[in-house]
């Protein structure tokens, strides 16, 4: 049995309702239309191969032929239409798919997906929750927020498990791919403090535990195994009221990149992240094709220059920001008003619960926000993440950002990386975000499992395996 801990209680399960954070549960219970290797590679999952067409505005899925969802009904060509077109319009989802057009099943096991421009990110991002496949009669149901009917690696077994508390994961026979899988039972405890993981992990409870560096000496090499994870998220400033409706300075492209100018990036990731934390300005994952050490450079950490470009954009005096106060931002929120402060903008934290975050965000409450964004090392996904949904809400752009993005989700596979590099160029001269650095953290293992780290962290068990096997 695999024991893994989980930091919130699933909320959820119904297909374009996934509230974030750890997909392990969603992603064990439902397969997705394409999987995502540990080298974060897109392969064959739901759908055996695609084919995109020569102007990649239409992409064709072949349907793996047998497949059954759990309560015996056919995974087929129909149950993948089905479960896309909830997922275009589901709130945690429908912004991931805006450019299909439509989808429609050709025959039992071929789905053809149109699109209405190009989309580089597409076929990633249906690796994660967004592309996952229900079964076609519960996926709206009350019924699959708790108790969901998939086609993946394992099923819920409610009779080991305790909502809220322990969560009982059983192998499900008919998967088309249990070798990738070797564990009978996986169970997830939820465990909301990571002291308490920590703890939980030293008693035996826990197989894997995420831990900071100052941390690993508590988990002897005797007992555990201890390693660096990958790119995992980008911390950042996420600022999001760039038409200036609630802090009319944030339209100035000079105030945003002041914000930048303010962060002394390799100290607050010496200070705070206490090891496997890094400074960064970029959105993207330094694993990727599109990090530049060079850009580096552009809005880096300069004060005077900063005061200097607020003065020029009419707020000599500054002004002020109210941002909100949750579990995740206590570690930085220090740094981030002292560093803003140093610059003339005051900070006011307001406290919130953490749920609150996402509807108080959507309904214009605040004009930034500091929060995390994963990494996947895919170029496409991260930009194209960063520009919709909450780091987004206003769906802004701008003609030149419009035609970087047409032009780089064109590309061809030879010139896609160059092309949204000049997409990671202007964001980072434009001051979209103002990123303060990404993390990879450290992890324990039990010796009895081996764990690899995957380029995307908290989606699958795929990670883990019995030592030895």
């Amino acid at each position: 049995m695999l024991q893994l801990p989980l930091s919130t209680t699933p909320g959820n399960f119904q297909i374009g309702n996934w509230p974030g954070g750890e997909a392990y549960m969603f992603l064990s219970v439902y397969d997705t239309i394409v999987g995502r290797a540990l080298d974060g590679s897109v392969v064959p999952a739901v759908a055996e191969s695609w084919k995109y067409s020569e102007d990649q505005k239409t992409l064709t899925f072949k349907i793996r032929e047998g497949m059954k969802f759990t309560d015996g009904e056919p995974v087929d060509a129909a149950a993948v239409v089905a479960s896309l077109e909830v997922a275009r319009t589901g709130p945690a989802s429908a912004s991931s798919l805006t450019k299909i057009a439509g989808v429609e099943a050709s025959d039992e096991s071929t789905v053809v997906v149109s699109l209405s421009e190009p989309d580089a990110a597409l076929l990633p991002i249906l690796s994660s929750n967004i592309g996952a496949i229900g079964a076609p009669k519960v996926l709206t149901a009350e019924s699959s927020k708790l108790d969901p009917v998939g086609s993946g690696p394992y099923v819920i077994d409610d009779s080991s498990t305790t909502v809220g508390a322990v969560y009982t994961l059983k192998r499900n026979p008919d998967y088309w791919n249990t070798e990738a899988y070797p564990y009978d039972t996986v169970e997830f405890r939820v465990i909301e403090d990571p002291v308490a993981q920590q703890n939980a992990m030293q008693a035996g409870q826990l197989d894997f535990v995420n831990i900071s560096a100052d941390q690993r000496s508590q988990f002897p090499g005797d007992k555990f195994t201890v390693g660096e994870g990958t790119p995992s998220g980008i911390a950042a400033l996420w600022l999001i009221d760039r038409n200036g409706d609630i802090i009319p300075a944030l339209k100035d492209k000079r105030v945003r990149q002041a914000i930048n100018m303010a962060f002394d990036r390799s100290l607050i990731a010496e200070s705070l992240g206490e090891g496997g934390t890094y400074p960064s300005n970029q959105l993207v994952s330094p694993r990727g094709e599109v990090f530049s050490e060079d850009l580096l450079k552009v809005n880096d950490y300069n004060p005077e220059r900063a005061k200097a470009l607020l003065a020029e954009a009419g707020y000599a005096d500054g002004f002020e920001m109210k941002m909100p106060s949750t579990a995740l931002t206590t570690t930085y929120e220090s740094a981030i008003a002292q560093a803003l402060g140093d610059i003339g903008i005051k900070v006011t934290w307001e406290p919130i619960q953490f749920q609150d975050l996402f509807p108080k965000i959507f309904t214009g409450n605040y004009g930034a926000y500091f929060f995390y964004n994963g990494l996947t090392s895919n170029d496409a996904q991260d930009l194209a993440g960063s520009l919709v949904g909450i780091f987004n809400p206003s769906s802004y752009t701008t003609p030149e950002l419009t035609e970087l993005m047409k032009a780089a989700n064109s590309a061809s596979a030879e010139k896609q990386a160059d092309a949204f590099r000049a997409v990671n160029e202007y964001l980072v001269d434009d001051g979209w975000a103002a990123p303060i650095g990404y993390s990879s953290g450290f992890y324990a293992v039990t010796k009895d499992v081996t764990y690899t780290a995957p380029l995307v962290n908290g989606q699958t068990v795929l990670p883990f395996a019995p030592a030895g096997s």
